[in-house]
């Protein structure tokens, strides 16, 4: 899910059929909150209105236990920027 340019990978489980009628919905009521669960088992409030670009991609990625989208035990996610310091 791509929201205003920024990507937020969704949890393994979330159904995007619902989310993306939860986003339509949002959008035609002229703004909404809308709440997912993301890849490493974290919400993210998204405030959906016309204005605001969101686009969704589906991509086969490998099956990750830890992405049961338990909110209570979440995991860390490591960013590009880990990677800056390792020898080329």
């Amino acid at each position: 899910m791509t929201v205003d340019g920024t990507a937020h990978p969704l949890a393994q489980g979330q159904d995007l059929h619902t989310l993306e009628a939860a986003v339509v919905a949002a959008d035609r009521a002229g703004a909404d909150l809308v709440t997912v669960t993301l890849y490493g088992n974290r919400s993210l409030d998204v405030v959906v209105t016309p204005g605001v670009p969101i686009t969704f991609e589906v991509e086969d990625v490998p099956d990750d236990d830890r992405d049961d989208g338990d909110l209570d035990n979440p995991f860390d996610v490591p960013d590009f920027e880990a990677f800056d310091d390792m020898p080329q």
